[in-house]
């Protein structure tokens, strides 16, 4: 049932995206805005630094295939979950509530129930590729990095 909810909500969130008619006032949004807003990404990779940082190492489970990501115009983003039995939410960072880039424009702040700073290495209208620190507690903490097509 909570799967179905959160499917439900997905979707709705998706339908307000593409309801949404441009008007005359609205800003006129930036290559990374039109990149970032323009579709749903769904997960594809999130790994961790190996000891002998040659290569990264997959943490993702295979319920993580499910993970979905959507950030619409007003700033708001959705991380679900869309697989049937659930996923693990120590690994993925599923939540939902506000986004901004950076100052700089080479992150996105992502503000919800925890908050995340993904510092981009990648973002265009087909890949979305970034780092974050992310850590539940002061000994548990690790650079994950996350691809998102």
């Amino acid at each position: 049932m909570k799967n179905k909810n959160l499917i439900l909500s997905l979707g709705i969130f998706c339908v307000v995206f593409a309801a949404c008619d441009k008007t005359p006032d609205m800003p006129q949004l930036t290559q990374q805005e039109k990149a970032l807003t323009g579709h749903i990404w769904k997960l594809q990779s999130l790994t961790v630094p190996k000891s002998d940082a040659s290569t990264d190492s997959s943490i993702t489970k295979s319920c993580s295939d499910s993970a979905l990501i959507a950030f619409n115009m007003s700033h708001l983003f959705q991380f679900a979950d869309a697989s049937k039995g659930g996923c693990d939410t120590s690994i993925v960072p599923y939540d939902k509530g506000n986004w901004a880039f950076s100052a700089g424009k080479d992150s996105v702040l992502l503000t919800g129930k925890r908050s995340f700073v993904w510092k981009i290495i990648t973002l265009n209208d087909t890949l979305f590729k970034a780092t974050f620190r992310d850590s539940i507690s002061p000994e548990k903490n690790s650079v994950k990095t996350i691809t998102l097509k």
